[in-house]
Parts: structure tokens; C-alpha cells; sequence
């Protein structure tokens, strides 16, 4: 009964065919792996993998002030992006927690194009409407958008083979452009959230199949894979990149999740929550976002408390798994800010105080081309 419940993307029966394991994910279901989360993370970093992202919402806003206006909502500055650019962004509450975390593309002169966390689809759209005026049309296209990310080592030399050569080696990290793949229109975007190099697909959802299987034939020589939620997570775990519901909520701000770099606090133009992060700012974080070694093959998970070498709770942790790259159990956790300084920590795993300690980001190296 509760499936019946769940939306499907345009690629559900493709992920059924590959015996991909299905789970509940915001609303959808969704394959969690198709082999293994282990084999499928290796995969990704070692050739290429291919993830179906089409649970996440697609915004378009419209009008000679779109630019102004999302600017109004979103704390980075999107005045210094180009068309054709993109630019990762927060979307802040007055208190300066995060309603969500979102790629913002300038389309064209006249068009913002948003990504969004399929969990806030709902709500970011209805704070973006409630905060626009009558000069821009915003619409949500995400039920007629699929969002396929192929990323690796090799994904690249497969895009070569699916669309213009040229198109494909020459797009610069986050900036997209309008292409074709396999012959059908696509939004194409140099991004992804694997620490890997990669690209991002928007493409019509009747298409999406063709994409898919197109993608996966023409990189079956290179070894590329399909890949589910659960290798996603154990790759942006491994980048230490926040995923909203853990590292980021309307309780958590921005600066606390160590994302510092996304927020323009003394920007010009005003954002809602900025003088908030503003006095968060001045007076420092109630708490600290850090990483963790587990010196354990035990998987500290989110909710499990953070302890001082006293044993008293000092913290929690956000997200953990086993990293197949380090071959050991990483995680993320808030700790008060008094303790972030310390550099030995406990985890209680049920009943047993683990040691952990503090690693520096990203836990693998990055080989996303930001000098491209």
C-alpha cells in the first residue's frame, strides 16, 4: 500500500528491469543500489556512474527582474553570474536557518533556473511565490523535467559520445548549456554532488528513457554503472557536502554547517536572514559542523551522541557510513561550540562509548575541474 502512495520517476520501470533495490526517498521510490552501495561508490570514482536525480524539483522564474528577485531570497551573490553559469545557494528563513540548499542557473537575460531538494520542493516553491511580485512568472517544471547525473573519471569521453564534442569539453565547471544528447534537447550542466568530475542532464521526461539507456550503452565499454541513492550518499559523505535534513534545516544555519563561503553576509543587496547570519557571524556558531573517524568498523549514524572523553554529550551526529575509498567508517557531526576545539571525541554506539576523531574535508580529494 505505501508504493502505491510513492511518485515514480520517468525511469522507474528502467530501474525495476536492472533488479535495482527500491526504498521510500521524499516522496518517491527510489533504487537504493543495484548491486552493491560499496561496488556501485567504487565504480563512480573509478570509470563512471550514472544516477537518476529526477525526485529533485526544477523551478523556472520569468521576467525582467528575475535576477533582482531571486537575489532577494538567496545569499550568495548571483548578480556575478554570466548566462550560462551556475552558482550553488542558500535559501534562508529570517532567523537565518536553511529552508533549503539549491543550484541557481541564469538561462538567459530573463530566466533563473533552480534546483531543489525534492523533500522542499513544495515549500521552497510556496516561499518563492509568496516572496516574488507580479513582474516574474514562476513556474515548477519539475513534473515534465527528468535529472540524470552521470559522473567519473570517464564521464566526459562518454558525453563526447552521446553530443557534440566540442559543446562537451569545452563547458566549465558549473556553467551549463542548452545541447542535445542522443539527439534529444537537454539542459546540460558541468555539476554534480560526488566530488567527481561529471555532468547533470535536464531533459523532457518522456525522454528520459532514451537518455538513460542511451547513457548506459554508450558507456558500457568504459565501465560505467548505474547507481543508487545509497552510493550518492556515500560519495557526498566522503566530499563532506551537507545534505539537507542532516547538515542543513530551517533550525541550522548556513555558517554553522561550515558553509561560510556560500553566505555574502555584508552583500549590498539584502537577503532574508542576513542580519541574522550577520550576528551569528560576529558572535560565532552555537555549534560546529566537524568530521570524524570512527576508530571502529561500527557505523556511527545520525542521532548517535557525541561525547567528550568524560562521556558527556557534547554533540550529534549528522551522517555516517563506511567510506569503500578509506576502507573505514567516517561521519559528520554538530559539536558545541566550547568543545570544537578538542581533539578527541567518543561516539556512543548503542552501548558502547567509541573513540573518534576529528579528520579535515573532503575525506577523499575532489576531482571536480574547478580549473576548467
Amino acid at each position: 500500500m505505501q508504493n502505491e502512495k510513492l511518485h515514480k520517476t520517468p525511469l522507474h520501470r528502467c530501474h525495476l528491469q536492472l533488479g535495482a533495490k527500491m526504498v521510500p526517498f521524499a516522496g518517491y521510490e527510489m533504487p537504493v543500489q543495484y548491486t552493491s552501495v560499496l561496488d556501485e561508490a567504487k565504480s563512480a570514482r573509478r570509470e563512471g556512474g550514472l544516477f537518476d536525480v529526477s525526485h529533485m524539483g526544477q523551478f523556472s522564474i520569468r521576467g525582467n527582474t528575475a535576477l533582482e528577485e531571486i537575489e532577494r531570497l538567496v545569499t550568495n551573490d548571483v548578480r556575478k553570474l554570466s548566462v550560462g553559469q551556475a552558482q550553488y545557494n542558500m535559501l534562508c528563513n529570517e532567523k537565518g536557518g536553511t529552508i533549503d540548499d539549491l543550484v541557481v542557473y541564469r538561462r538567459s537575460e530573463e530566466e533563473i533556473y533552480i534546483c531543489v531538494n525534492a523533500s522542499n520542493r513544495a515549500a521552497d516553491f510556496e516561499w518563492m511565490r509568496s516572496h516574488f511580485s507580479s513582474k516574474v512568472t514562476l513556474e515548477d517544471e519539475s513534473e515534465q523535467t527528468a535529472l540524470l547525473a552521470i559522473q567519473g573519471p570517464r564521464a566526459e569521453e562518454i558525453m563526447c559520445r552521446v553530443s557534440d564534442e566540442s559543446t562537451v569539453k569545452k563547458l566549465k565547471y558549473y556553467w551549463a548549456v542548452d545541447a542535445k544528447a542522443l539527439g534529444l534537447p537537454c539542459y546540460l550542466s558541468r555539476t554534480g554532488y560526488t566530488g567527481e568530475d561529471g555532468f547533470e542532464l535536464y531533459v523532457k521526461s518522456r525522454d528520459a528513457i532514451s537518455v538513460w539507456e542511451g547513457l548506459l550503452e554508450a558507456g558500457r565499454k568504459s565501465g560505467l554503472v548505474p547507481c543508487g541513492l545509497g552510493a550518492r550518499d556515500t560519495l557526498r559523505l566522503e566530499m563532506g557536502y551537507p545534505l539537507h535534513g542532516h547538515e542543513l534545516s530551517p533550525e541550522i544555519s548556513p555558517l554553522s554547517a561550515g558553509l561560510g563561503w556560500v553566505v555574502k553576509i555584508h552583500r549590498t543587496a539584502p537577503f532574508i536572514g542576513q542580519e541574522a547570519l550577520k550576528q551569528e557571524s560576529a558572535h560565532g556558531s552555537p555549534r560546529t559542523l566537524k568530521a570524524f573517524l570512527i576508530e571502529d568498523r561500527r557505523i556511527a549514524r545520525q542521532g548517535y551522541r557525541i561525547a567528550n572523553e568524560e562521556k558527556v554529550s557534547v554533540g550529534e551526529i549528522t551522517s555516517g557510513t563506511f567510506s569503500p575509498h578509506l576502507n573505514h567508517p567516517i561521519a559528520l557531526g554538530f559539536v558545541a561550540k566550547e568543545f570544537s576545539g578538542n581533539d578527541r571525541f567518543l561516539v556512543r554506539i548503542r552501548e558502547d562509548f567509541v573513540p573518534v576523531k576529528p579528520a579535515k574535508l573532503p575525506f577523499v580529494p575532489t576531482r571536480v575541474l574547478k580549473g576548467a
